[in-house]
């Protein structure tokens, strides 16, 4: 079953779990279900940004669930599609994966990247470049020059959320049965309780 972990960090900016389900598929109505469950538990009150990868269901969820959330998109996933869907151009042109960086991650506002991103086209003619066009068009939720315009404690990727993954996997298994997944899931949060105690110097 499809594990969800909904992480976020703390004041010693530390791992937090705000909230982790386990559901039948990854379709859209799952995903409206368990952010609607969160923010039942929360007061109803949505996080001011939340990222996750380029997932359509899950993008689709958080518009309708949480319409006034900024959502952005995991760079790191972004970023590592950049070879196979730029090959071509990277092949060809010596210089566009110097320009192409520099538009992307060098653009201190959106006008400057938008400036770059014309130059670009214009350059290496990518005005049939259907994936950087599809791109372009999801430039607020990925591109620094838009998204750093919204608080999301010092956060660009899901990193943290993975990170957590890897943290339950100490306790659970694909093998694990359902009685003992709730068992051995209140002892991860046991211990990561303990953990950030530590790390904040009351223990």
């Amino acid at each position: 079953m499809p594990f969800i972990p909904i992480t976020g960090v703390n004041h010693h900016y530390q791992n937090i779990l705000f909230e982790f389900t386990l559901v039948r598929d990854e379709k859209e109505t799952s995903y409206r279900w368990v952010l609607k469950t969160w923010l039942e538990a929360v007061d109803n009150k949505p996080p001011i940004t939340i990222i996750t990868d380029q997932d359509i269901a899950l993008s689709n969820a958080i518009a309708e669930v949480m319409p006034n959330t900024n959502h952005t998109y995991c760079t790191w996933h972004i970023s590592s599609k950049f070879p196979e869907k730029l090959s071509t151009l990277y092949t060809q042109y010596s210089e566009f994966k110097t320009d192409f960086n520099a538009c992307i991650y060098k653009s201190l506002s959106p006008r400057e990247f938008k400036g770059r991103w014309e130059d670009l086209k214009e350059k290496y003619d990518l005005e049939n470049h259907n994936w950087l066009n599809d791109m372009y068009a999801i430039r607020r939720q990925w591109v620094f020059a838009f998204t750093k315009q919204h608080f999301a404690a010092g956060m660009t990727t899901t990193s943290r959320s993975e990170s957590m993954n890897s943290f339950f996997d100490e306790y659970v298994k694909a093998s694990t049965g359902l009685k003992e997944f709730i068992e051995n899931s209140q002892k991860t949060l046991e211990s990561q309780y303990l953990r950030n105690l530590k790390v904040g110097g009351r223990i």
